[in-house]
């Protein structure tokens, strides 16, 4: 049936109808915003272009009641520097603030431009509206369902107001993983040695020279040494295939979860950092698989994604740790057969449930018995850009999930929660549109390993997209400074975590690893173990005081506070933590130069002369110790040489200089003595 045009009556712009079936019911004008009922018009000569339409339910057209947040009571630190000119007051919604935009407006070559291509709204609805990524004076988007004469369908994606959902399923699974593990990326990263903007590679000069003291903690232009990156190599773990569910598969989702729930100590530290998040899981694993998280080795989940607006549908494959008897599982999975004589498969609340073997079980909607029973030797169908992620997956991480951006988008009210909705929004437009599909996996064992790839669109040369990535997370920091600054958590150690939050951010871009392995492009981050469960802590931190925020409330300049400088002594006092695993010497000195704020020189051309390199790998790992003590750690492993390492503490000019016994003499300098260090 042929399409036709509906005029809106309050702009005049041209709504594209599919049928004429939608007559009678209540639309709504993208442009303006005007709700109206759709009847047929009167033919006009010149229409102007169609835009998109989106139809409502029949309900009286009222605007929504605006939901403030509640006003922020506490004053908002801002820095001392000259205030920049403030942006017009932008919609109150806190996440939208703390994934948003900076106040100025971005230049044309910013990385991030992509999340300020927004329309002024034409409504003072309190929900934001992303608008049209195109500029303004472009053509209107038609929509999907438009006839066949109707112009080209764009690829940029927009922000639609859909209608909610309360359906959110496993799918949260998702939103607090990428959470967990993409926005946890952020908090630990500064645990990782040679980041210090206080430690430089200095030469030795011809005579003794007196150093200058400086005037403060800011040491002169250190040299400039690459940041330890993470190597990006093909997985070398088995794909995940979808077998044993049915086609049509859009988001997999693999978890181990007798790994997971473990006692080893990573583990168990891990888990018990995702709080509430944890204890929901473990529900919600129990509901659906009927089996204890620590009994399950592994648990593939397929979500099935309908019609816009419809819920998800779900199916899962669970692999049992140990083989169970058949009649436990009967007894287990005891529900109305689905074939007379056939008890292999039972369905239970809709859901059919089939006995593969004495250590798999499957389920799907019970419409999908007879679909999930052909792929049982063979992957399920489904779209190629999904077959093709898979391939780069590894089913022996912690957790993976793979999925295509646009179904995101496309179903963003009925797969996530509405507070989670506009993150999730921001980090699909972080992909962009060159990116076809995605996987995301992390590991927690010796280390912490988090793995992101990304499959580009035919018409994306991989390199350019690497390129593309690296911009927008270096751009990242900055684009969160802002509304961080507005935070004011109640206790202090949260407040410290948050507070560092951007520039652990700026130290990710700096570390994480990028490669390109055909059509996809790799990101990969490898940290201490340790980090696993102080990533999610921080990002759950961070995530819940941004819901407690006003971020429209005016900025109140507290007083300032001179706090009293450290003196030399105490800042040998200072306490840190050292984790070194083969770390090069001069990341290792990096790392104790940050912590003790002690600027701190190593003097290459000596360790030259008695063989010694700055990349001498260090492997030291002890809690509680101070600057003294962590530096000797490195010091000790070098007595036993012919002109060993030595470390000139000098009060007078506030540094410490790592050299060679012999050249120390030669300059006339004092070494600073570890004997009562050293062990008896």
């Amino acid at each position: 049936m042929a399409g036709m045009k509906v005029p809106c009556p309050e702009c005049q712009s041209v709504l594209k109808l599919k049928d004429r079936s939608l007559l009678g019911k209540t639309g709504k004008c993208p442009k303006c915003g005007h709700r109206f009922v759709l009847t047929e018009p009167q033919p006009k000569p010149e229409p102007p272009k169609p835009v998109q339409i989106e139809l409502v339910e029949d309900a009286p057209a009222s605007p929504p009641t605006p939901q403030q947040p509640a006003a922020g009571k506490n004053p908002t630190w801002i820095p001392d520097a000259p205030s920049a000119p403030q942006a017009p007051p932008q919609e109150a919604n806190p996440l939208g603030n703390l994934f948003g935009e900076q106040p100025e407006a971005p230049a044309s070559d910013n990385p991030l431009g992509f999340l300020q291509e927004e329309s002024a709204p034409a409504t003072t609805n309190p929900v934001l509206d992303f608008g049209n990524e195109t500029p303004a004076d472009s053509s209107p988007v038609i929509a999907a369902t438009s006839a066949p004469d109707s112009e080209p369908v764009t690829t940029s994606r927009r922000k639609k107001k859909r209608r909610r959902s309360s359906s959110g399923g496993l799918i949260t699974i998702v939103l607090m993983l990428l959470v967990v593990g993409g926005g946890a990326y952020f908090i630990y990263q500064q645990m990782q040695p040679g980041q210090s903007g206080l430690v430089q590679v200095v030469t030795t000069p011809d005579s003794p020279a007196t150093p200058t003291t400086p005037t403060a903690n800011v040491p002169p232009p250190r040299a400039n040494v690459p940041p330890p990156v993470a190597q990006v190599n093909k997985s070398s773990g088995r794909p995940i295939q979808l077998l044993h569910l049915p086609a049509g598969v859009r988001i997999a989702i693999n978890l181990r979860p007798a790994e997971l729930w473990s006692q080893q100590p990573r583990l168990a530290e891990f888990r018990a950092s995702l709080g509430p998040l944890g204890t929901w899981l473990e529900t919600q694993l129990n509901d659906f698989t009927k089996q204890r998280p620590e009994e399950i080795e592994e648990v593939l989940v397929g979500i099935i994604l309908g019609p816009r607006g419809t819920p998800p549908e779900y199916a899962a494959v669970i692999h049992l740790k140990e083989a169970k008897p058949k009649a436990d599982l009967l007894t287990t999975y005891s529900g109305t057969p689905y074939e007379e004589f056939n008890t292999n498969i039972q369905v239970i609340d809709g859901r059919a449930y089939q006995i593969i073997d004495d250590k798999t079980i499957s389920f799907c909607p019970e419409k999908y018995v007879d679909d999930m029973l052909t792929f049982a030797k063979s992957p399920a169908i489904t779209a190629s850009q999904i077959e093709e992620i898979l391939t780069a997956t590894n089913r022996d991480k912690l957790f993976t999930v793979a999925f295509d951006p646009l179904d995101l988008d496309q179903h963003l009210e009925t797969l996530f929660p509405p507070s989670a909705q506009l993150a999730i929004e921001k980090a699909i437009r972080w992909l962009g549109d060159d990116a076809a599909a995605a996987t995301w996996s992390l590991n927690v064992g010796e280390d912490f390993q988090t793995d992101l790839a990304i499959l580009g669109q035919t018409t994306a040369k991989p390199t350019m997209l690497k390129t593309k990535y690296q911009d927008r997370l270096s751009a990242v920091p900055e684009l969160l400074l802002t509304s961080i600054q507005k935070m004011e958590p109640q206790r202090s150690g949260y407040r410290k975590i948050i507070g560092r939050f951007p520039a652990m951010l700026k130290v990710l871009s700096m570390t994480t690893g990028f490669g390109v392995d055909g059509q996809f492009v790799k990101l990969a981050t490898l940290l201490p173990a340790k980090a696993g469960p102080n990533l999610a802590l921080g990002t759950l931190l961070a995530w819940d005081e941004s819901t407690r925020t006003d971020f429209n409330a005016v900025a109140v300049r507290a007083p300032v506070v001179e706090e009293k400088p450290k003196t030399f002594a105490e800042k040998l006092a200072t306490k840190m933590d050292v984790d070194f695993r083969r770390t090069p010497l001069q990341e290792a000195i990096a790392y104790i130069a940050e912590e003790s704020k002690i600027y701190t020189e190593i003097d290459g051309d000596a360790l030259k002369l008695a063989g010694f390199t700055k990349n001498m790998p260090q492997t030291h790992k002890a809690e509680g110790l101070n600057t003294i003590e962590a530096l000797y750690t490195i010091i000790q492993k070098y007595e036993a040489e012919s002109d060993p390492l030595v470390a000139i503490v000098s009060e007078k000019d506030q540094r410490i200089i790592i050299m060679t016994a012999s050249v120390a003499k030669k300059l006339g300098l004092e070494p600073y003595d570890f004997s009562k260090l050293k062990k008896p």
